[in-house]
């Protein structure tokens, strides 16, 4: 069944090395899927593993969610800005003046990168929030979280699934989803709040990003053709 649209999934390269990134992103086609640098990989290779994978001809998130005083971030992102990325983000809970900082930093170095904020990690449940001090459901503190990102023209959220219809309902369908904790098959490991692919499309996620069920395939290559099968190619 065709669900996804090309540039739709997001591989997560939660990874050690340039190396091991490479063996997985000689699979995919820059055409159909673009892909995410988190902490693991960009702390171990740098910046150069952006200019690695943006030569192959990879829109690139580079997911940091910066979460420090305004002025800190305003300045890490003017510098993560240089590079060329297509997303980057920032951690919501760093307040309103954190977020307004980060779009500056966007404004000043003149970047098109799309900036999104997370809202509560898929791997918090209800009784972490709880044991954090947080007297609201998890849903509750997302729609908090993202109408103030919304509010300081912030493109999106980071959020699990399960909140995408009460977001696209309350912020507008152009107002960013994307959507981590997704798996093809529903099995748990150490995400609270996952999703499989179909809910979440269904749910109106923007971005899908698939993480161990590609890179800790057995048969790499067979999972990212199981994976292209979801998709609806230009010549369909």
């Amino acid at each position: 069944m065709k669900i996804l649209k090309p540039k739709q999934i997001i591989v997560a390269l939660d990874l050690d090395s340039i190396e091991e990134a490479d063996s997985i992103v000689k699979f995919l086609d820059p055409e159909i899927f673009r892909l995410k640098v988190g902490k693991q990989l960009y702390a171990s290779e740098g910046p150069k593993i952006l200019e690695n994978l943006n030569k192959k001809g990879f829109d690139i998130f580079l997911d940091l969610k910066l979460h420090d005083i305004p002025n800190t971030v305003y300045k890490a992102l003017k510098n993560l800005l240089n590079e060329k990325l297509w997303m980057t983000n920032i951690h919501l809970l760093g307040g309103e003046e954190m977020m307004q900082a980060a779009r500056e930093a966007r404004e000043h170095v003149k970047s098109d990168a799309l900036l999104i904020g997370v809202t509560v990690l898929t791997s918090l449940d209800v009784n972490h929030i709880k044991n954090m001090g947080f007297g609201i459901q998890i849903s509750e503190l997302v729609n908090i979280l993202s109408t103030s990102a919304k509010r300081n023209n912030i493109d999106g959220v980071v959020c699990s699934a399960k909140e995408v219809p009460e977001i696209k309902e309350n912020l507008g369908q152009d107002f960013i989803a994307v959507t981590p904790g997704i798996r093809m098959q529903q099995n748990k490991d150490d995400q609270s709040r996952v999703a499989t692919l179909k809910e979440a499309i269904r749910n109106g996620s923007d971005y899908i990003v698939l993480g161990r069920e590609i890179t800790a395939s057995e048969n790499i290559s067979k999972m990212i053709k199981k994976v292209e099968s979801y998709i609806i190619q230009n010549n369909e």
